[in-house]
């Protein structure tokens, strides 16, 4: 699972709040963490969720690398697809924008939808999904008041787990009570720029 260390739960929760993370980019909307950039949707679907439905699309942003102004690693186009299942979520950050905070109840259908698509093991791509050209290098969620994502900074080809997601959006909500916006950005020993980047947030 992604874990968010507990130091950097109690250390920079507090002292990051109001504070972008390197390599995160708040969505200018509810539609997209973009920015400026035209997204390009991949795909959009519902997942049921008892009487429920949550929104899932995939995109990316056009013309930009990922969300960010960084450079990819040399090598980066050398590698193979990266699976980051159970990679630490290790950055936090607590954003207040002056929007609303997003209702727990909302939140808690999301990651009920990411536990369908979870236990999919059947169905396409079972238990993990990719973010890459082809699928678009950014997933997001959105149900009523509560909407996640997740991108992959340098627009690296990625395979991901869905119980990890769950796990972390979970992570954020208890690690930011009461603000709009939390997110964490995973950088690996040995890497130079932001691996991806996950947030959850007012819709």
């Amino acid at each position: 699972m992604f874990r968010l260390l507990a130091l950097s739960v109690l250390a920079l929760a507090s002292t990051l709040a109001a504070t972008a993370l390197p390599g995160f980019q708040s969505p200018a909307s509810a539609v997209s963490p973009c920015g400026d950039a035209a997204t390009v949707v991949i795909s959009n679907t519902t997942i049921q969720v008892g009487a429920e439905q949550v929104h899932m699309s995939s995109f990316s942003c056009a013309g930009v690398t990922g969300s960010t102004t960084v450079t990819p690693h040399p090598s980066l186009a050398a590698r193979t697809t990266r699976n980051v299942c159970g990679e630490p979520c290790t950055i936090v950050s607590c954003i207040d924008e002056g929007l609303p905070v997003p209702q727990d109840s909302d939140c808690a259908i999301i990651a009920d939808a990411i536990g369908i698509l979870g236990s999919q093991v059947l169905g396409p791509g079972g238990t993990t999904y990719e973010l890459n050209a082809a699928n678009g290098f950014f997933k997001q969620l959105v149900f009523g008041t509560c909407m996640t994502d997740i991108g992959v900074s340098a627009e690296e080809d990625t395979e991901a787990c869905w119980s990890d997601w769950a796990s972390i959006i979970t992570q954020l909500i208890a690690a930011c009570p009461g603000m709009p916006i939390g997110g964490c950005t995973s950088v690996p020993p040995g890497l130079t720029f932001a691996d991806w980047s996950m947030e959850i947030r007012h819709s």
